[in-house]
């Protein structure tokens, strides 16, 4: 389960205030502090959001401080789970500060993130199971098990799971390091 504590840690590290992390993320001040107090859960876009206001990677946020490893086996991964939007992330790479990092992402039936986000960087998913929707700069794709896209992150975008079966995906992020 994600645990909002851990960004309003990382917010007074860098001794932001909620305004100050609202206006670098985008995100408002009342959906941090219900997030800080764990009162809601962020979509992934809300997370990217975060992530891009206190300059720190996904997986730096969602990871633990751990050993530097360039291995993560399958039964040692972190995963959280997000019951509002039905949501489930694993952590495919360390949380070392790589250039790249890759997540599994698994959308249940009906889950849908209607913010986009755009960020810097590069990145491209790969449907393992299911199929998701890919809003793309303003243009939809629907992807089926075995269907991948690459695209600048600049553009803005989302995904959702618009079937009604789980989806699975893998994504590779290049832009979100520190």
């Amino acid at each position: 389960m994600f645990d909002g504590q851990k960004i309003k840690k990382l917010r007074t590290e860098r001794s932001l205030s909620l305004k100050e992390l609202s206006e670098k993320s985008g995100v408002s001040v009342s959906m941090i502090s219900q997030i800080e107090r764990r009162n809601t859960d962020p979509t992934l876009t809300t997370l990217y959001k975060l992530c891009a206001g206190l300059n720190i990677s996904i997986s730096a946020l969602l990871g633990t401080d751990e050993p530097s490893s360039q291995i993560i086996r399958q039964r040692e991964r972190k995963s959280f789970h997000f019951p509002v939007s039905h949501s489930k992330y694993e952590l495919l790479t360390p949380t070392n500060k790589g250039e790249i990092e890759m997540i599994m992402i698994y959308l249940e039936p009906g889950q849908e993130d209607r913010q986009l986000v755009e960020h810097s960087g590069e990145e491209c998913g790969l449907v393992l199971e299911g199929e998701m929707t890919v809003h793309l700069n303003g243009e939809s794709h629907i992807l089926k098990a075995g269907d991948s896209i690459r695209f600048k992150s600049t553009l803005p975008h989302r995904f959702y799971n618009h079937s009604e079966s789980r989806a699975v995906s893998v994504w590779a992020m290049t832009g979100w390091t520190v």
